[in-house]
């Protein structure tokens, strides 16, 4: 799903919906829980992408999940704890 309104990099409460939806859907997928590191690296690569005009769901959850492959410290907790990535 795309954002609905011209993309403007600002962050509207639709967006925030839109994108909470993603980065929990990804939290329980990968067993990251609220406020841990893992979480809040993942929140912010999530805004990161958006910032930068991803706003299509496909290629969010495809960049955050070759984003966890990465060394990013969400993806080191990851191979840490033997969890699939």
């Amino acid at each position: 799903m795309a954002v609905p309104h011209h993309f403007s990099g600002i962050a509207y409460p639709d967006d925030l919906k839109f994108l909470s939806e993603i980065f929990d859907a990804i939290c329980v997928e990968r067993g990251f829980h609220c406020g841990s590191p893992a979480a809040a690296d993942l929140a912010r690569a999530t805004m990161d992408l958006f910032a930068q005009g991803v706003t299509d769901e496909a290629e969010i959850r495809e960049s955050l999940d070759a984003y966890l492959g990465r060394r990013s410290i969400a993806g080191e907790l990851l191979r840490a704890t033997g969890a699939p990535s």
